[in-house]
């Protein structure tokens, strides 16, 4: 199977589950039904990966049991991706039906020899025989050779030679045809989605607070579970305590930033997902800095510590790891948030505000 289909049906994949699934905006473009919600749509993209082997692994000087097993397993992967295909173009709205792909020689040539040979081998109507073809005891391995006899041709004998390069080619271009289809589906959706986070960017610090945890839910609800209590509820009561203490204020002025943050990433993930810009990332050569001590003062990490806090533990715990902390670093704001976070085990509004925080001081 060719690397490029195989590329754009990954491309396909990634986007459906960078931002069909994560975003409302985006899925509402599609029939994102409760059945397409399921895993269903995961197991198509799986079986096509699966058979893939099937349709391009031919096998050489074989006896006729495995060609005929080959024969059989190759027209039927193929017969099952056209229908996966079909149920592509429908769920992503693409206004292509089974009668648009009747139409389609690459689909509709490679579907007659399955159905002939797979699905009819042996034909009837109301009792009455119509045709019969069955695979060759002759084939070579480059092509299926199958012997047939049609009411058509008053049942004189046809043998039937088929290069199985032709059956790939018109499948791939059959594939190709309609997975840029799908892409290119995709992408207004997602260039769509794109002018509109560009809205919530340019308001993040115009609207009033509330409003704005109205337009993420709306929009772009996918940020809201990047970090704890970054559910709209929690971050109502921590924006009104900004006045009380810097913790809140802090929290505050962070998830802002954060927002932005993620706005640009997901923007400059578009425009890769779009080839509006090339990923560079395997081309960056990181520079080799020297790591230089400052004279007269202990390096001092306190990732550990923080790790270990960053999930709320038993008071026991939490005391064992807090205490290292403090072993380390005496600053008076870094211990009274740690006592604030010690009262605050069973809050998860106020132990992760304090952490934040907490990671703020040690910071700086």
């Amino acid at each position: 199977m060719e690397n490029n289909t195989i590329e754009k049906l990954d491309k396909i994949s990634d986007i459906w589950n960078n931002f069909i699934l994560e975003y409302k905006f985006c899925n509402n473009k599609i029939k994102f039904t409760d059945e397409i919600k399921t895993n269903y749509f995961g197991d198509i993209l799986g079986y096509f990966h699966d058979t893939f082997s099937l349709i391009s692994n031919i096998p050489k000087n074989s006896a006729n049991s495995t060609k005929f097993s080959f024969y059989i397993s190759f027209l039927q992967a193929i017969y099952v991706q056209q229908d996966f295909v079909e149920e592509l173009l429908y769920i992503f709205n693409c206004n292509k039906n089974k009668s648009d792909l009747k139409n389609d020689i690459n689909y509709s040539k490679n579907r007659d020899i399955r159905n002939e040979l797979i699905g009819h081998p042996i034909r009837k109507i109301n009792g009455k025989f119509i045709s019969s073809a069955l695979f060759s005891y002759h084939s070579k391995d480059d092509e299926i050779e199958y012997l047939r006899y049609h009411i058509d041709n008053n049942y004189s004998f046809e043998k039937v030679n088929i290069k199985t390069d032709d059956v790939i080619k018109r499948h791939i271009n059959f594939l190709d045809t309609y997975f840029d289809l799908i892409i290119k589906k995709l992408e207004s959706i997602l260039i769509k989605f794109k002018k509109q986070i560009e809205v919530l960017e340019e308001n993040i610090l115009v609207q009033d607070f509330e409003t704005l945890l109205k337009i993420i839910s709306a929009y772009f609800e996918k940020f809201l579970e990047s970090d704890f209590i970054y559910d709209a509820e929690s971050l109502k009561i921590i924006y009104s305590k900004t006045h009380e203490h810097e913790r809140y204020r802090y929290f505050i002025e962070n998830f802002h930033s954060s927002l932005k943050e993620y706005i640009f990433y997901t923007k400059d993930d578009i425009d890769i997902f779009t080839s509006k810009k090339e990923s560079n990332f395997s081309e960056i050569e990181f520079p080799i800095i020297p790591i230089t001590k400052r004279p007269n003062k202990e390096d001092v990490s306190y990732h550990y510590e923080l790790g270990k806090l960053s999930t709320k533990r038993n008071f026991p715990d939490f005391n064992f790891f807090s205490s290292l902390l403090k072993s380390k670093c005496n600053n008076s704001e870094v211990l009274v948030e740690l006592e604030h976070m010690e009262r605050s085990l069973h809050n998860d509004i106020e132990y992760y505000s304090s952490y934040k925080y907490l990671r703020y001081l040690l910071k700086n």
